[in-house]
């Protein structure tokens, strides 16, 4: 699955992909292995959120924690 398919508003796919490029110069990892943690997180997250505003900070952190291991 590639970010880009995943049905986002425009402004919130460039905010997301920013935050996949600072996540992936953060922790020292390809762009390509961070995104595709990332859309899994946020599809796991989504599924269960009922609010969904503040989604992109969780899984930015869920990413964050898991790919530094």
């Amino acid at each position: 699955m590639n970010f880009m398919d995943t049905p986002i508003p425009p402004k919130l796919q460039t905010d997301q992909m920013q935050s996949i490029k600072a996540l992936a110069e953060e922790i020292d990892c390809p762009v390509e292995k961070v995104n595709t943690v990332y859309i899994s997180t946020l599809t796991n997250l989504k599924s269960s959120a009922r609010i969904q505003d503040f989604l992109h900070v969780l899984t930015s952190k869920k990413v964050r924690d898991e790919l530094r291991r």
